[in-house]
């Protein structure tokens, strides 16, 4: 398989590779000497065994030949080991460069495309490719390039010197590497299918392992262990049998191939035997042939191997390659620079596809003002905010911060002005501290602790033995869902962007947890320019501006009070308010009688 370049020219999946070798290619012509020179110097063992049969049958055997002969033969042997180790540390020194390339790439190249392309995509999706992948190619790349290179030249020479001896010598010590690898080569024609329909097999088995461990509170909750497991064990069979039936596929033309690749001496011996009954070759000529015959069969061997490598290193790139080729969000060439905070929507239009979901939405946030997104479930909510922090392109119209359309600014310096605050707040597999300290990369501990005091963090993580070196991981579970948002928050108020978005932040906040969250709020966003989507009505009274969003639209536009008199859908949504909340309030009174 190719890949097409820009140019038009077809680039092939090795090259494709080998870039990402970057300075390390060097390093990798230096194994290719090596492995050559080892292949080489493996010959001269049996070389030396040729010269000291011919000696012995000449009579001509000295002593002196008698010891040096040997001495030769072992220099060979412990040269051509000595070599292939260094070769193989060489090789294997780029090989794993070349996977640490391709992953930092890929993961590069994954903060630069929008969300929605990587959503587009599952998990299992980039696990298989940033991990299992690239993980493939390290036999590869480690072993093919070299030992392919001294598998081809050792015995092109050992060839032409058998041709010097006799050409039909030459013909037959080739029989055996020639049928043995068309055999294995036959074992070869549908793999391409086979490997498709495995790699999404093995795709979908790793976003069924993600979602089983991801969602093990949700599985145990309602029951679902066997369901669940169900969808598990049913990805894993079909990986299972899909490998099954390529191995018995397969087993039949390996079986044959190896036992034809060593057998050169069943072609020599007999072609020889015949040539010597012609005169035409001598029994020291014939020795040497059938020596020099079984010297090569390694090299020839190890071509069934390289057809593997050829074939994962032909389905790996195009891949890596395919992921690599997303379109990204574009950066200016000369971007525009703002300290100004004002937000605006200009006739925006966007969607998923071929659906639109934003149609011609168009508002302004002035500088230090709070405007609220509020309407029904799927209205667009989420959508907007998102597109503000530029996570997705819009379709048509702009987004504006400071007057510039904020796709003729830098993605760096878009991201220094916003700070985004979800409902999911994701914790990494690091202290609490650094988790904070993502808001503001070069913050001192104290800069961290005082964010997140600010944030009312400090209350709960003196829980913890370790405090602020609590590991995330291990502090997880033990966090409530307000604590998690006021983790995010802290980071919030550490980066002390001039721009917050805050995407229904308290949605899973109970009401006890609520006011200390709005109090981390109101220190977040206090002379910040501030767009907040919401649920709880009763938190946005005071926006500035509310906006009603119904089926990516906004319908009613106002303060709380004159919504309350102007939108019949912003009533609706109060009055459910007031009545979950008077309901709330009944329950609290029964708990306490």
């Amino acid at each position: 398989m190719y890949m097409r370049k820009e140019n038009g020219k077809r680039e092939s999946p090795y090259k494709g590779i080998l870039k990402f070798a970057d300075e390390k290619k060097p390093q990798l012509s230096f194994a290719v000497v090596l492995s050559v020179l080892s292949s080489a110097f493996g010959i001269v063992p049996y070389i030396a065994v040729a010269i000291l049969l011919q000696k012995a049958l000449a009579s001509s055997l000295t002593t002196t030949w008698a010891i040096l002969l040997p001495v030769i033969a072992l220099c060979g042997y412990l040269l051509k080991h000595t070599l292939y180790a260094k070769s193989t540390l060489c090789s294997h020194k780029v090989a794993y460069e070349i996977i640490k390339n391709i992953r930092t790439t890929i993961m590069k190249k994954m903060s630069k495309v929008s969300m929605g392309t990587i959503q587009g995509k599952s998990s299992g999706e980039f696990k298989q490719l940033v991990i299992d992948d690239a993980e493939r190619l390290e036999g590869p790349l480690a072993h093919a390039i070299p030992e392919m290179t001294a598998s081809i030249l050792v015995p092109i020479f050992v060839i032409l010197y058998l041709l010097v001896i006799d050409w039909r010598m030459a013909l037959a010590a080739l029989v055996s590497a020639i049928l043995g690898n068309l055999i294995y080569y036959g074992m070869m024609f549908g793999r391409g299918e086979v490997m498709k329909e495995y790699m999404m097999s093995n795709a979908n088995m790793n976003a069924t392992i993600v979602e089983y461990v991801n969602g093990m509170e949700v599985i145990k909750a309602f029951n679902q262990t066997a369901s669940s497991m169900g969808r598990f064990q049913s990805a894993v069979l079909k990986v299972r049998d899909i490998t099954t039936k390529w191995y018995k596929h397969c087993w039949p033309f390996m079986c044959i191939s190896q036992a034809i690749l060593p057998s050169s001496i069943a072609f020599v011996l007999p072609v020889g035997m015949a040539l010597i009954s012609g005169g035409t070759v001598s029994l020291a000529e014939l020795i040497v042939c059938i020596l020099l015959s079984m010297a090569i069969v390694g090299s020839l061997q190890n071509f069934t191997e390289f057809w593997e490598s050829f074939a994962v290193i032909s389905e790996v790139q195009p891949r890596i390659q395919a992921l690599l080729d997303m379109e990204e969000l574009t950066e200016p060439a000369q971007p525009k620079h703002t300290d100004k905070a004002d937000m605006q929507m200009k006739d925006v239009h966007f969607g998923y596809g071929d659906s639109e979901i934003i149609h011609g939405i168009s508002f302004t946030a002035k500088a230090g003002s709070v405007t609220a997104l509020v309407g029904p479930s799927g209205s667009g909510k989420s959508t907007l905010a998102k597109l503000i922090a530029r996570f997705w392109d819009v379709d048509a119209g702009a987004v504006l911060v400071g007057g510039i359309d904020i796709r003729e600014m830098s993605l760096t310096d878009l991201i220094e002005k916003i700070s985004y605050v979800s409902q999911d707040n994701f914790l990494f597999n690091m202290s609490l501290r650094d988790n904070i300290r993502i808001g503001k990369p070069e913050a001192t501990d104290k800069e961290v602790e005082w964010a997140a005091a600010q944030a009312g963090c400090d209350e709960f993580i003196s829980r913890f033995p370790q405090g602020y070196d609590t590991n995330a991981g291990d502090a997880g579970a033990r966090l409530s869902g307000g604590e998690r948002q006021r983790l995010a928050i802290a980071r919030a108020i550490l980066k002390n962007a001039p721009i917050v978005i805050l995407d229904e932040a308290t949605a899973f906040t109970d009401p006890e947890n609520e006011d200390k969250l709005q109090r981390s709020i109101d220190k977040l966003t206090k002379g910040k320019t501030l767009i907040v989507i919401a649920h709880r009505l009763s938190t946005i009274m005071y926006a500035d501006q509310i906006l009603v969003l119904e089926n990516g639209q906004i319908t009613a536009q106002g303060t709380h009070e004159q919504l309350l008199t102007h939108s019949e859908t912003y009533l609706d949504m109060w009055k459910a308010h007031i009545s979950a909340m008077d309901w709330s309030m009944n329950q609290e009174v029964s708990e306490l009688c």
